[in-house]
C-alpha cells in the first residue's frame, strides 16, 4: 500500500529521542547525598592531625567517601541525551550545557555487544545489571559508546543505528510520530530521598 503525502512528510521529519535514565541520575543523587551526610556527621579534625593505627583506617574510609562523591558527580553531570534525525546524531549533555553533532560521513561502522555490571559476595560473581551497548566507530575521533543503562528508547534506537552507514538511510519505526520517552518516576524518587533522610537521621542520632 502506497503512502499518502503527508505520511511521507511526517516520515521524514521523524526523529528518535534517547532521554537521559532517571534512575541512574536518581543513583547518582542518592549515593552522592549519603556520602556528604556520612562524611559531615563523622568527620572529627583529630583523626587527620594525629597519626595513629586507628586513624589511618579513618584516612582510608575518608578517601573512600570522597571518591564515591567524585563518581557520583561525574555520573550526574555526563548524563546523555541521544538525538537520531534521518540526517544525522546528536550527542547532548544536558548538565554540562554541552553538545556534539555527528554526520554520518563520519561513521565507519556501528555494532552492539553485552552491557553487564557485575559484583561479588563470597567469592562468587553475580549480575547487578544485564544490557547492551553500542559502540559507534567514527574514522577521526574517539568512538562513541552509548548503553542501555543511560538513555530510555535504547532498543529502536539501537536498531537503527545499525543502519545509519548504508545508503539513503531512514528510520524504521511502526509509529508515524517522534518518539520521545518523558518517564514518570515519581514513587521513585520519593522513596529515593525518603530512604536518604532516614539514614541521614539515623547518623545524625548517632554523632550528635
Amino acid at each position: 500500500m502506497s503512502k499518502t503525502k503527508n505520511e511521507t512528510a511526517i516520515e521524514n521529519t521523524l526523529i528518535i529521542v534517547g532521554n537521559p535514565n532517571l534512575l541512574l541520575i536518581g543513583l547518582g543523587i542518592f549515593t552522592l547525598l549519603l556520602s556528604v551526610t556520612i562524611a559531615y556527621f563523622t568527620f572529627n579534625i583529630n583523626y587527620f592531625i594525629h597519626y595513629s593505627t586507628e586513624n589511618i583506617f579513618v584516612w582510608v574510609f575518608a578517601l573512600s567517601i570522597l571518591l564515591f562523591a567524585a563518581l557520583s558527580i561525574y555520573m550526574i553531570l555526563t548524563v546523555k541525551k541521544v538525538i537520531l534525525t534521518h540526517t544525522g546524531l546528536k550527542i547532548a549533555y544536558p548538565l554540562l550545557f554541552s553538545s556534539r553533532d555527528i554526520h554520518f560521513d563520519d561513521v565507519c561502522n556501528v555494532y552492539d555487544q553485552d552491557y553487564d555490571i557485575k559484583g561479588s559476595h563470597n567469592f562468587k560473581k553475580y549480575d547487578i545489571y544485564k544490557g547492551k551497548k553500542t559502540i559507534i566507530e567514527l574514522y577521526d575521533a574517539k568512538n562513541i559508546v552509548i548503553t542501555s543503562l543511560e538513555i530510555t528508547n535504547y532498543a529502536i534506537l539501537a536498531q537503527n543505528l545499525k543502519n545509519i552507514t548504508k545508503p539513503y538511510f531512514k528510520i524504521k519505526t511502526h509509529y508515524y510520530d517522534n518518539i520521545v520517552n518523558t518517564q514518570r518516576y515519581g514513587w521513585f524518587v520519593f522513596w529515593v530521598f525518603f530512604i536518604y533522610f532516614l539514614i541521614a537521621y539515623i547518623i545524625y542520632k548517632k554523632y550528635s
